[in-house]
């Protein structure tokens, strides 16, 4: 069973400066863009506490795997654009096995990375499971 955070709470933490750096890095990373900032903070504000996860790549199943967990842990999966409320949300781009999850709290972020560490590269991550440092590409 799962506990829902209401929207206007989650809404309220993201513009009060909840989540992580990567989450306002996100945010930030498109100031000269003012329809794309506006689509990613409407993509990311319910789950601002986001992580950059090592999700696998697409010959093995760590992918599914653990979008099943989150289903089994979180619920449904957020769909902010397509009007469907969720407590964590995974990003559409996978960039050399590594993909932004966000959740609505930090203990649900917490819990997701405590289970998911990236394999052998622990040394070389964050505390948010982002690379200790990594170029951001823009595609």
């Amino acid at each position: 069973m799962t506990t829902e955070t209401p929207p206007a709470v989650l809404r309220l933490s993201a513009e009060l400066g909840a989540g992580t750096d990567l989450y306002r890095r996100a945010l930030a990373f498109n100031d000269d863009d003012a329809e794309r900032k506006a689509l990613m903070a409407q993509v990311w504000r319910d789950t601002p506490w986001m992580v950059d996860a090592y999700t696998g790549s697409h010959d093995d199943n760590r992918r599914l795997d653990l979008m099943q967990w989150c289903r089994e842990q979180f619920g449904p999966e957020a769909w902010p654009i397509h009007g469907r409320p969720g407590q964590w949300h995974s990003g559409g781009a996978t960039v050399h096995g590594w993909t932004w999850m966000g959740f609505a709290t930090e203990e649900q972020m917490r819990r997701f990375v405590d289970r998911w560490p990236a394999p052998n590269v622990g040394a070389n991550r964050t505390a948010e499971g982002g690379p200790v440092e990594r170029p951001v590409v823009q595609l």
